[in-house]
């Protein structure tokens, strides 16, 4: 899968992950800067014409002193041939450590 990743303004990524069963991606390490296209090989699961309900994008990134992690929800219709097509449904920032937890 491939994202276009934008952000104003610009942050450096450092790492990736698609951690759900059905719709999963290996953690990546990341080095570059957005706007940046993101591509994870992603292994999704489920008959054609199937939706995946709550899957995830999560990205770390650094804007210097402060480290983000950006969760973008996806629900993933499998087309007719069983193609994922992800439709991001709401991103969410947090800053990494604000409750004292990384």
């Amino acid at each position: 899968m491939r994202w276009r990743i934008t952000s104003e303004p610009t942050v450096r990524l450092t790492h990736a992950a698609a951690p759900h069963g059905s719709f999963r991606a290996a953690d990546a390490a990341l080095d570059v800067e957005t706007p940046s296209d993101i591509v994870l090989e992603v292994l999704s699961t489920g008959p054609p014409r199937a939706d995946i309900e709550n899957t995830f994008l999560i990205l770390i990134a650094e804007d210097g002193a402060r480290t983000w992690r950006i969760l973008a929800r996806m629900r993933v219709h499998l087309d007719v041939a069983g193609v994922p097509r992800p439709v991001i449904e709401r991103i969410d920032v947090q800053e990494v450590g604000f409750s004292g937890q990384r």
